[in-house]
């Protein structure tokens, strides 16, 4: 991949590794490459062991998190107690993302599956965005809204073979 010419100067491959990252998820794929510096400044880095718990169900969400290596487990409390897992998240996946759109409970238990590192994208930081680098902001919002759109459809897809009407 060729880097921006002010990337050069740089020459720091642990940069350039994120970058093209970053820039290969469907969340930032269509930022252009010179401007995903921005977005990596925006984020912030966090390593978990495998069973370490991201967040609960049930606590406030602020930020989006970007799965760069290892496995995310989610899962939901049942009314008996035990925990349900509903999905695991891999590298260039995200989850958490209603936390962008709004301050509220946490839906899910986050639990490193296996050793894992990802990038948070606080919803302060996708509004200084917005307001600093406006381009950048709306080409995520609506990249965003573009994969919750599609998530939803999915569900509701499920919902309708499950309930007999497909």
């Amino acid at each position: 991949m060729k880097f921006p010419f002010f990337l050069k100067y740089f020459k720091d491959e642990e940069i350039e590794r994120k970058i093209s990252f970053l820039h290969s998820t469907k969340l930032f794929e269509k930022i252009p490459l010179r401007s995903i510096i921005y977005v990596l400044d925006a984020l912030q880095e966090r390593s978990y062991v495998k069973g370490e718990t991201v967040f609960s169900e049930g606590e406030i969400g602020r930020a989006l998190f970007i799965v760069s290596s290892g496995r995310i487990d989610l899962f939901r409390n049942a009314p008996d107690g035990s925990k349900k897992k509903i999905s695991s998240i891999s590298p260039g996946e995200f989850f958490g993302e209603m936390a962008l759109l709004e301050e509220r409970p946490r839906t899910t238990t986050a639990i490193a599956g296996e050793d894992s590192h990802v990038f948070l994208l606080f919803k302060i930081k996708l509004e200084a965005l917005l307001y600093s680098k406006p381009s950048i902001g709306v080409i995520i919002s609506t990249q965003l809204a573009k994969i919750i759109s599609a998530r939803l459809r999915e569900m509701l897809d499920d919902i309708e073979q499950k309930a007999g009407l497909k």
